[in-house]
């Protein structure tokens, strides 16, 4: 996974999940497997997902 710098995206190296900031106001998060099933995450990545998460909700 990776986010880039000061960028509103963020995307999972599958592209499973993502999360982007929309008309600087709100954050939107999908988050689904080509096959329609949910999401698994392991600690880390929900570490990294929560650290994008606090970053964009301070630009919000």
């Amino acid at each position: 996974m990776h986010a880039g710098k000061e960028k509103d995206y963020f995307e999972s190296s599958d592209g499973a999940l993502r999360i982007w900031i929309e008309q600087e106001s709100s954050i939107h998060i999908k988050a689904v497997t080509k096959e329609g099933d949910p999401v698994e995450l392991s600690e880390s990545e929900a570490l990294e997902i929560a650290d994008v998460l606090k970053n964009f909700a301070s630009r919000i």
